[in-house]
């Protein structure tokens, strides 16, 4: 008789990086945030998020349209709004600034958020090139503040389980990985509006944004860099979604530890496909398995060895405010954050090497 599947609700811990502190609320003075851009992340995502942070107090927002810093700093509740993201970095209440703009100003306006004095999260991807990312490295140096580029893959509760099972022996070590994420053309197409900076083809469209962070997510779960990536581009027109751009991508890696990975993404998608799913394979033949955010499966020789379930939602669904917290919390008790500038780097550099390796047809070394 086959033995019943042993599955497991878990009330989730945010990250395998994050000390018990971080599991419990902190009896500490309330860290002062301030959000830069009121777009989707921050009005769909982070504030959201914060209003469920206990040791988080919302100082200020700041947008270049008066009527949008009013709505959203009395909607949740800011003690300021702010035209001129300037003035808010002045403000001696704000401690950490949440900076929700598009690449091409991230690296920029992060440089005067260092400069300031106070310390970050950056949206991902935080730069256009390298060069930017290497000042931002430098001014965090010299200014001695915190920056933490936005990795939520890594806070997300089915791939931090994956981590674990990896990390504890379960597979023995990884040799592949598949990464699939199909995210609905009409879903994008509400979060960026047509002309919007993210359906610029000469600048790889949604791909950089899209791809950044399971790029980043694979380094995590292997622990090892990256050797060299081959990829291969399709753009879509979308007239349909007001001229948006559709994308399929396919990227494949090979890490020094001698795993393979590929990923395989598509903003092109009608609504009934999306998911997220991601496989691991070990040496042993065994395999971890992440359905979406919620779900994580060992697989033995014949069949399921072990399921978790994760009862999340919202924005824990992708390990946003698991992040956030983790962020402010760790400006809080003076500690290093689990993610770096480092590792944003090195994902940037991973999706630029994808689009060099689709416009000249060969692997690119790394």
């Amino acid at each position: 008789m086959r033995p019943a599947l042993q599955e497991r609700i878990v009330f989730y811990a945010p990250s395998l990086n994050m000390s018990r502190s971080d599991l419990e609320v902190s009896h500490v003075k309330k860290v002062g945030v301030g959000v830069l851009g009121l777009g989707f992340m921050a009005t769909r995502v982070h504030l959201p998020a914060l209003r469920k942070i206990e040791e988080a107090e919302l100082v200020a927002v700041s947008s270049r349209s008066p009527e949008k810093a009013k709505e959203f700093g009395e909607k949740y509740g800011a003690k300021a709004y702010y035209t001129d993201y300037r003035e808010m970095l002045r403000d001696p209440e704000v401690d950490v600034v949440f900076l929700c703009l598009p690449p091409s100003l991230v690296a920029s306006v992060g440089l005067e958020v260092a400069g300031a004095g106070k310390n970050a999260i950056l949206e991902c991807p935080i730069a256009e090139t390298l060069e930017q990312v290497d000042r931002l490295i430098e001014a965090e140096r010299k200014a001695g503040v915190r920056l933490m580029p936005g990795q939520c893959l890594r806070f997300t509760p089915s791939f931090v389980k994956a981590r674990e099972l990896v990390e504890g022996g379960e597979i023995g070590a990884p040799v592949m990985i598949y990464f699939v994420e199909f995210v609905p053309a009409a879903s994008l197409a509400l979060q960026w509006e047509p002309g919007s900076w993210i359906w610029n083809k000469e600048r790889g469209g949604p791909v950089p944004t899209m791809t950044v962070f399971s790029l980043d997510l694979v380094r995590w779960l292997l622990a090892s860099e990256p050797a060299s990536i081959y990829a291969a581009i399709r753009f879509l027109d979308l007239p349909q979604f007001g001229g948006t751009l559709g994308y399929n991508v396919g990227i494949i890696t090979k890490f020094k530890s001698g795993a393979i990975v590929i990923n395989q993404n598509s903003g092109s998608v009608a609504t009934s496909l999306e998911k997220v799913r991601l496989e691991i394979v070990g040496e042993r033949g065994n395999a971890v398995v992440a359905e979406g955010g919620t779900t994580a499966i060992l697989y033995g020789e014949k069949e399921e060895k072990q399921r978790w379930t994760f009862p999340v939602k919202g924005t824990e669904m992708w390990g946003h405010r698991q992040q956030d917290r983790h962020f402010i919390q760790s400006i809080a008790e003076g500690r290093k954050p689990a993610v770096t500038l480092q590792d944003a780097r090195k994902a940037l550099e991973m999706t630029l090497a994808a689009l060099e390796s689709d416009k000249t047809g060969r692997s690119v070394k790394l």
